[in-house]
């Protein structure tokens, strides 16, 4: 069942979820998405690596390896799935005022084909210039031994391509170097001793008084 707005916003409001795989993005996303629209807010969640034929060919290098083909070539098949969707499905929704909520988004791109070689920053310039900068970005810092353990215990799978301890300490280290002292990024930390639900709460704090702003009165 269609759930039907009751506030209105006086322009959308992008939210990137990001950190290195295990971290919490998707459940963090989820719970943040479902928030919202239980408070009345427009919402809707998109996750990248897409579900479109760029999105495809990355989850095929996650699932059957990576080795074969350059880092610029997997950075090429990341900006191309996110030009689809900024046109398809991010800009259309921010014109019709709703808050997006990315589980992934560009910064994911900097950190991860970051950590293969490629420069951080003419990562995130490239890819600036055709995706709109979130409003807030929020950054679910963990540490990869406990990321690892998360991927195969709480998921019951094996860690793919992507997600090995020492590319993992790479993409981590560029997350917090590159973006640690960004005005719209906030880092929030979490391990084992933290509760899905307290992360949860830490998140909306951060997020809320952004949404308050540009809500109509």
């Amino acid at each position: 069942m269609e759930v039907v707005a009751r506030r209105r916003l006086e322009r959308g409001v992008l939210i990137a979820i990001e950190g290195i795989d295990g971290a919490g993005k998707t459940t963090q996303s989820r719970i943040l998405l479902e928030k919202l629209m239980e408070k009345g807010y427009p919402a809707v969640g998109l996750h990248e690596p897409t579900d479109g034929r760029w999105g495809k060919k990355i989850k095929e290098l996650a699932k059957n390896g990576r080795h074969q083909i350059k880092p610029e070539t997997e950075l090429d098949f990341f900006y191309l799935d996110r030009l689809e969707d900024v046109k398809n499905h991010i800009k259309p929704y921010l014109q019709e005022k709703k808050i997006v909520v990315m589980d992934r988004y560009y910064l994911s791109s900097v950190a991860y084909q970051g950590a293969r070689g490629l420069s951080p920053d003419y990562i995130e310039k490239k890819n600036e210039k055709i995706a709109p900068i979130p409003d807030v970005t929020i950054i679910l810092d963990l540490d990869s031994e406990v990321a690892l353990r998360r991927i195969r215990h709480t998921r019951n799978t094996t860690p793919n391509h992507f997600e090995r301890k020492k590319y993992l300490d790479r993409v981590r280290q560029i997350f917090l170097r590159q973006f640690s002292n960004r005005p719209n990024v906030r880092i929030i930390k979490g391990d084992d001793t933290c509760s899905i639900q307290a992360v949860a709460s830490e998140l909306w704090n951060a997020i809320e008084p952004i949404i308050q702003k540009v809500e109509e009165t």
